[in-house]
């Protein structure tokens, strides 16, 4: 029997991450032990927004996280650590030292300022980006093993931090693709409806969204999920729904009961959305935005298109609208696809499974592999 600890963040796309990951904990129960330690949202700290280069959320996510593992470790043995993001390992390299520990990040820092414009993020000052980069050299180093979420962090962690590959899985966060499953008939019925799910709905691309909705005419008519306060143009058939929280019932039935899936991102990394799209077995038009080609094969189950287009997302989404046959063909494509590459279950199955395994052998080989 492992025990194992899970550092697992609570902000945006995480929360579902996290659930995901406890299910899978339940159903290793037999075989491990394990306590999950929740890394609560940002929240303003004064004394820290005074000290130049720590106004940010990784100072009192890795703080959570240092304190609430050392408070563990004075319960009892830890066999194996799981952190998500690296955001809350920063401080946290004197205990990686001691118990093996995975590493697990949906995009490394330079990925983020790759899309920081859209984020409302900047560069530093060289100086500090040389601190950050050698900060998060350090916490790579001393993982015993890394998880990414794509190809684009995997990539990144071995060109700009010198992270061997051998020490990298993707594993994708996947959903759960029981809850989210085929619910509609390609579009058979009046309008076709096209699902938008985006918090931010400016940095999701929903303006550019509404502007193509007019293009669309009355053909279409969408579905946005957000908190936001939304503008519609007049002639745009748009049903605004605020409040759900991850994997609600309310949000599950509007993918199944949706057409085509989109998200014309401006800046994202790995966004969970487009995968529940995926296993609701839907068309999906998104931006070329961080690593969502990952998730759509072009002309296969859905298309991708330039952040900030809105002719374009009109011109993909036409494409879709005026074809039933090819909304159900590519759906079915996305449904294959989420079986194959998205299913939580069996993605964080292999998690359990790599933290055992770190578990199991001793500290200077987990640390070499």
């Amino acid at each position: 029997m492992s025990d194992l600890v899970f550092v697992l963040e609570q902000t945006l796309g995480h929360v579902a991450h996290a659930r995901n990951i406890r299910r899978a904990l339940d159903a290793s129960s037999d075989s491990v032990r394990s306590t999950i330690i929740p890394i609560a949202p940002p929240r303003s700290n004064a004394l820290i927004g005074r000290i130049p280069g720590l106004r940010s959320w990784s100072v009192e996510a890795s703080r959570q996280a240092r304190s609430a593992l050392l408070s563990r470790l004075r319960e009892g043995p830890v066999d194996a650590v799981f952190i998500h993001t690296q955001v809350a390992a920063l401080l946290s390299g004197s205990i990686m030292d001691r118990i093996p520990t995975v590493v697990s990040l949906d995009a490394t820092p330079l990925n983020y300022d790759s899309q920081g414009a859209a984020y409302g993020h900047a560069v530093s000052h060289a100086v500090l980006e040389i601190l950050k980069l050698h900060v998060n050299q350090s916490v790579f180093r001393r993982a015993a093993a890394l998880v990414t979420w794509c190809r684009w962090a995997a990539d990144s962690l071995v060109a700009d931090y010198g992270v061997p590959r051998y020490k990298i899985s993707v594993i994708r966060p996947g959903v759960d693709i029981q809850r989210f499953r085929p619910g509609g008939d390609g579009g058979t019925r009046g309008p076709v409806r096209i699902l938008f799910v985006g918090g931010d709905f400016q940095r999701k691309g929903g303006p550019d969204l509404l502007e193509a909705m007019r293009r669309l005419g009355p053909r279409a008519e969408c579905d946005v999920v957000t908190n936001a306060d939304v503008q519609v143009p007049a002639g745009v058939v748009c049903r605004i729904h605020r409040g759900l929280a991850p994997q609600d019932p309310e949000l599950v039935r509007l993918y199944r009961e949706a057409d085509i899936f989109t998200l014309p991102s401006r800046g994202d990394c790995f966004p969970q959305a487009v995968a529940e799209g995926l296993a609701s077995g839907l068309p999906v038009v998104a931006s070329t935005a961080g690593a969502i080609p990952e998730m759509i094969s072009e002309g296969e189950n859905g298309y991708l298109v330039p952040p900030a287009d809105p002719r374009a997302l009109g011109q993909a989404l036409a494409a879709l609208v005026g074809s039933a046959a090819r909304r159900r063909e590519m759906g079915k494509g996305s449904r294959q696809l989420a079986e194959r590459e998205h299913d939580a279950d069996a993605n964080n199955r292999r998690i359990v499974d790599l933290m055992v395994s770190l578990s199991r052998q001793p500290m200077e080989a987990s640390l070499s592999a």
